[in-house]
């Protein structure tokens, strides 16, 4: 195929020589039902600083929510990105508002 690896490990050992300042996995462990699982993760907020550094992710971060459609009378949705949902929109909203519950399907650590 004239790739410069031979099998999954070799891509994996380039891979991890890319310069990159993505934030370091964690090794954690969790038993359920009497079995113990392994599982990585990262810090959330080390991968946020990560996206928010990079100047080359700039052009594709949204901040606002978007509607998008498929004709010109604007009549037709078109939901292909999260930032062109329903629940952008409701959020956008609701944190303008005092009392609202709109953001109680959002799992919060630690709940």
């Amino acid at each position: 195929m004239g790739t410069s690896y031979k099998n999954g490990n070799e891509l994996n050992k380039k891979i991890d020589e890319l310069p990159t300042r993505r934030p370091g996995l964690k090794k954690k462990r969790a038993t359920v039902a009497g079995e113990t699982f392994e599982f990585f993760s990262r810090d959330i907020m080390d991968c946020i600083a990560e996206i928010y550094g990079r100047h080359d992710l700039v052009p594709h971060l949204k901040f606002k929510p978007e509607r998008h459609y498929a004709d010109a009378d604007k009549t037709i949705r078109i939901y292909g990105d999260m930032h062109t949902g329903r629940w952008w929109w409701e959020v956008q909203v609701c944190m303008t508002v005092a009392s609202c519950d709109c953001l109680a399907d959002i799992p919060l650590e630690g709940s």
